[in-house]
């Protein structure tokens, strides 16, 4: 409109004049000659076009400033919030934060605040408060919180395609899984060992500081000091079961079982795991569980714990003898009537 304000003033004046000639003529009874009456209706009706040209040229050119001005804005949002989750990226990628990078956090948020309503500036601060020291917890792979990482990317996201596309934006996006690069992170840095007889299993438990299970049901994670006194509780127990077999039936041999983790360059062993077998069939398991304690159970044909106790609770394993001895013999007899049948 302010593009074509001097025609309007020139417009509004030629308009004036015109209607000035059409009211003298009607008021007065002195007659304005024929032809500048033709040429004064001539003028009007030109006036009256150029008007309505000139409006319509006038709201064409506000859109087409107002679209401009809207694309360049978009433009620069765009590459103001693909800068900041650069910055969250670069400054998270090594798993921990500097004095520095925060910093660097504080300056990057400050200066997107400026380009965003109060409202989205408050999820943002919700979002990069969640970042704290659990954020950076790895598993005993040394696998990073995949699923906080994905949480605090989709907040982002979600603000920015708000301030991006208003309604149009639709509904929030949900989260992702990933799952996969879980499962890649966790096989690379965890190793099955086998130890051929039980001294080996020792040796594998005195090499190590910790010891480490990760529940599959419900993903927790139990780590724990292995200390002398556990080995030799562990050891005893062995002796004890050793004993009980054979007393048995010498075709009941004994498999072993452990794995091997490493986080942060840190090696870890798993639950030592020490199998029954009968003619070759996995029948009984004993060793420690994530609690600590000292346990046997069976696998076949039943599923159950025959018995456990604690490590300073040792002394009375020799209680258990009779309950232990008959659970073992049940499983044989099972196992040979399975075979018979």
């Amino acid at each position: 409109m302010r593009k074509y304000k001097k025609y309007w003033f020139y417009l509004l004046f030629a308009l004036c004049i015109s209607l000035t000639i059409i009211i003298i003529n009607n008021l007065n009874d002195t007659a304005i000659p024929k032809i500048v009456q033709d040429i004064n209706s001539g003028v009007i009706g030109a006036i009256l076009t150029t008007i309505i040209t000139l409006l319509l040229l006038s709201n064409q050119t506000e859109s087409q400033e107002n679209l401009t001005k809207s694309s360049v804005v978009y433009e620069e949002k765009l590459k103001i919030f693909n800068k900041f989750l650069e910055t969250i990226f670069r400054c998270l990628e090594d798993g921990k934060l500097t004095s520095g990078e925060i910093v660097e956090i504080i300056h990057s948020f400050s200066m997107l605040r400026i380009h965003i309503s109060p409202e989205s500036s408050q999820k943002l601060e919700e979002s990069i408060m969640s970042i704290d020291n659990s954020f950076f917890y790895v598993d005993e792979n040394n696998t990073p919180n995949l699923k906080r990482y994905i949480r605090l990317y989709t907040d982002l996201t979600n603000v920015f395609r708000k301030e991006l596309y208003g309604d149009k934006a639709h509904s929030a996006l949900n989260d992702f899984n990933f799952n996969n690069f879980a499962e890649i992170l966790f096989l690379k840095r965890t190793v099955d060992l086998r130890p051929l007889n039980f001294n080996e299993l020792t040796a594998l438990l005195n090499d190590h500081t910790k010891l480490l299970y990760r529940n599959p049901k419900t993903e927790n994670t139990t780590v724990y000091e292995i200390d002398s006194n556990l080995i030799d509780c562990l050891t005893v127990f062995h002796d004890f079961i050793e004993e009980i077999v054979k007393s048995i039936s010498d075709e009941i041999t004994f498999s072993f079982e452990i794995k091997k983790h490493i986080i942060n360059k840190e090696s870890y062993v798993g639950l030592p795991y020490i199998k029954l077998n009968y003619k070759k069939h996995y029948f009984a398991h004993f060793g420690i569980s994530e609690k600590k304690r000292l346990f046997i159970g069976t696998k076949n044909p039943n599923s159950k714990q025959i018995a456990a106790l604690e490590t300073y609770e040792i002394e009375r394993l020799s209680k258990l003898k009779i309950q232990i001895s008959n659970e073992i013999k049940h499983c044989i007899h099972e196992l040979n009537s399975h075979k018979n049948e």
